[in-house]
């Protein structure tokens, strides 16, 4: 695991680009790292600013940083032209990168190999630094030079010695994964290959060179002290030296492994034009493809930058270390979680619906890493590591969910499952029942079952009123509600359907509360109670009347 390093800043772009292939707008976002402008204007992107597209792509790339939504092939194309720019020293000097670590031998100095990329490779960044993902198979690329340090003549006086370099190479480049070797090259460049390798892995390179010096000897047994000269034969003694020095880099690795995936596709018993399906990709992945191009993105985004240390060249000779900027220049592809929610990018259909919709993207909540400071990209803070989804469709097919092709983090690494496990979300009845009623309260009882076989649901939650609760095993609850309405409305709600193993589809029923009238006994007392309770007041009533002659109420007339 490594930590955030920052490529090297400045005006990052190199001279020679576009180039290899890439055009000129992808080559302008490779490189993250430069120093980008954010003050520029609408009016720096206009008709009378910009002479070009080249021009407009340009400034974009110079006013902020643009990510990719997949790892661009791009990368892989500056790399592989890139690399064959690298130019070595000659005998006496040596060419490398300025983040390269140097050694020194007896004769050879300056000595080292440097990784110039792994491929296909993406830097993925979290909230402890950073992790290389690399796939099973792919190729390292190296460079290396060193110089030969030759000892100095000595042309003068009776004793005489002549140095000369007969040969010197780099004989062999070697790729090894945790001590075990797996390819090997030669020369100051070298394209090494792995393949079939498995979870954490060190790889290391290592590079042996040897020089081999001629040494001649002279000796003058009769010297002329007076003349400086000999004035007889000089004798003569070749010897040759031999000498090697290994250097070595490594790089720490993940594989990132397709072979978890899992997942299931669903149908729905009451609508025959819906499917559905559920993936686990059980690692961070960038897309999902179905039925040819229809397509759900993550909230996985991604960026190119230098590798840090290339952006100059040193050239050393024995005497002196000169600069200049670089003529290689790899980059490296980098991947952070985004605010971006994972969405589906294929355009509409031609009745103006998605053809493909996001239920629940889920997995573990993390915290959000820190980019380098010279990236203008905004990471999200937290994030859900979206190791599983939920995909629906009422557009198409019913076997376009039967395969799904799972698109990993790194450049070129999928996989197509089929998903021969089914499901189907059946249909269910809610029955609901009034128990027991009163002025206050209300008990209701309800009853979930499927619909096609009247078996008892026991998942889920029931809502009646404002009250919640869950099934018992016979797939029954019973709640109690205060003030109850006349009408009262209950709402059956399952599991959601990628969340379970039995889905059920959603219902509801409507029922009253009976009307509150009392017994018969309690009506024979009140009319009772209610009699005797009007006789005195008519008698009295009536009295009044006859008193009064009829003049009263006109019941009673005397005369």
């Amino acid at each position: 695991m490594d930590g955030v390093t920052p490529s090297d800043p400045g005006d990052s772009v190199p001279d020679d680009g576009p180039a290899y292939g890439v055009n000129n707008s992808t080559f302008q976002r490779l490189w993250s790292e430069d120093v980008d402008n954010g003050n520029l204007s609408v009016d720096d992107f206009d008709d009378t600013n910009v002479s070009s597209r080249a021009e407009f792509a340009h400034r974009l790339a110079r006013s902020t940083d643009i990510p990719f939504a997949r790892p661009p092939q791009a990368a892989s194309n500056w790399n592989s032209g890139d690399f064959g720019d690298y130019n070595p020293g000659g005998r006496g000097s040596s060419v490398h990168p300025a983040g390269a670590f140097l050694e020194d031998g007896v004769y050879i100095k300056d000595a080292y190999v440097s990784i110039f990329g792994v491929q296909p490779s993406t830097i993925l960044h979290h909230a402890n630094g950073t992790t290389r993902y690399i796939a099973p198979d792919g190729q390292v690329r190296t460079i290396s030079d060193h110089r030969v340090a030759v000892p100095q003549d000595d042309t003068n006086g009776s004793h005489r010695e002549r140095w000369s370099i007969e040969r010197t190479s780099i004989e062999s480049v070697e790729l090894s994964a945790d001590g075990r070797t797996i390819d090997s090259g030669s020369g100051h460049q070298a394209t090494l290959q792995y393949t079939d390798l498995s979870e954490s892995q060190q790889l290391t390179v290592e590079a042996n060179i040897t020089v081999r010096l001629r040494h001649i000897t002279l000796d003058c047994p009769d010297w002329n002290s007076s003349t400086s000269g000999c004035d007889g034969d000089w004798t003569r003694d070749i010897e040759t030296l031999e000498a090697s020095k290994t250097v070595s880099t490594s790089q720490s690795v993940v594989v990132n492994q397709f072979s978890d995936i899992t997942g299931k596709r669903v149908q729905f018993e009451a609508h025959e034009d819906r499917v559905g399906a559920v993936v686990h990709p059980n690692t961070e992945w960038s897309s999902i493809t179905v039925d040819g191009d229809v397509r759900a993105r993550s909230n996985w985004w991604f960026y190119t930058a230098g590798r840090s240390g290339w952006q100059t060249m040193v050239t050393s000779t024995a005497t002196n270390t000169s600069r200049a900027e670089s003529s290689v220049r790899p980059v490296q592809v980098h991947a952070f979680p985004s605010r971006q929610a994972p969405y589906v990018p294929t355009e509409l259909t031609d009745d103006g619906e998605r053809p493909l919709t996001i239920e629940e993207t889920w997995g573990t909540e993390q915290t959000g890493p820190s980019l380098p400071s010279n990236i203008v990209l905004e990471s999200a803070d937290p994030y859900v590591n979206a190791d599983s989804i939920a995909l629906s469709s009422t557009t198409l097919d019913g076997s376009a969910l039967r395969e799904v092709t799972v698109y990993g983090i790194v450049r070129g690494q999928s996989r197509t499952v089929t998903l021969a496990e089914q499901q189907t979300v059946r249909e269910t009845n809610l029955t609901l029942t009034v128990t027991e009623t009163n002025a206050t309260h209300a008990v209701v009882r309800a009853v979930v079952t499927e619909s096609a076989t009247g078996d008892a649901v026991t998942t889920g939650r029931l809502t009646i009123g404002n009250q919640t609760t869950a099934l018992n095993s016979s797939g029954m609850a019973v709640v109690t509600i205060s003030d109850p309405a006349i009408v009262v409305r209950g709402q059956y709600t399952p599991t959601a359907w990628w969340r379970t193993d039995q889905p059920y589809a959603a219902s509801e029923d409507v029922t009253k509360t009976p009307a509150n009238f009392p017994d018969l006994q309690t009506l024979i007392q009140l009319v009772v109670v209610t009699v005797l309770w009007f006789i005195p007041v008519g008698v009295l009533v009536f009295g009044f009347d006859y008193m009064s002659d009829g003049a009263l109420l006109g019941l009673t007339n005397r005369t």
